[in-house]
């Protein structure tokens, strides 16, 4: 699959985004009455702020661009009956393939990969969605509403998830390009 300039800039302003912000998660104190928060807070605060215009936008591109082409959206196939028999025959392919110690490969988009990255987006968008509430709904002294606790409990909840795609996502990336499929290669530009 060959990727477009403006989603490969994505794609790496979202991977280094989310990295920071789970790397600053690591290392900030955030606010609550009776203590000020650190600086990575701030930090993780305005990257979080920034990633969801760069989630949105990367969600508006390729949905835009696959509705243009005409093409199933493989990002999101969880309403189509269609694309959900797809991503089954793709992830029963992964199987067998797996069983036999090797990765499908192939340059056409396949459901499992392109849903397993729209579950990334998703992830990415829900996690920068309800930091943005946070951040914009908390008092000055760090209080939260009990509706904006509920918005803080959702969003420590999918940090672990993210931490875990985050490990995944990008080792399956280099484990495709050293089985010759060039994944990286075409996504990043490397040789």
């Amino acid at each position: 699959m060959k990727y477009d300039p403006l989603t490969k800039l994505l794609h790496a302003c979202v991977a280094l985004g989310v990295s920071l912000q789970m790397i600053t998660s690591l290392v900030m104190i955030y606010p609550k009455p009776g203590r000020l928060p650190n600086q990575w807070y701030e930090v993780h605060e305005w990257v979080g702020i920034a990633l969801l215009g760069i989630v949105s936008i990367h969600w508006l591109w390729a949905v835009g661009r696959t509705l243009a082409r005409g093409d199933a959206l493989l990002l999101f196939p969880w309403f189509s009956g269609a694309r959900l028999n797809q991503l089954g025959r793709d992830i029963a392919e992964t199987g067998r393939e797996a069983l036999r110690g090797r990765l499908p490969g192939g340059d056409e988009p396949r459901a499992l990969p392109a849903a397993v990255q729209g579950l990334g987006l998703l992830l990415a968008l829900a996690m920068a969605a309800t930091g943005t509430a946070l951040s914009l709904g908390m008092a000055p002294d760090g209080g939260l509403s009990p509706s904006l606790r509920v918005v803080k409990e959702v969003h420590e909840s999918l940090a672990p998830v993210m931490w875990a795609y985050l490990l995944v996502h990008p080792l399956l990336g280099v484990l495709h390009q050293i089985a010759g499929h060039r994944s990286l290669s075409r996504m990043f530009g490397l040789r």
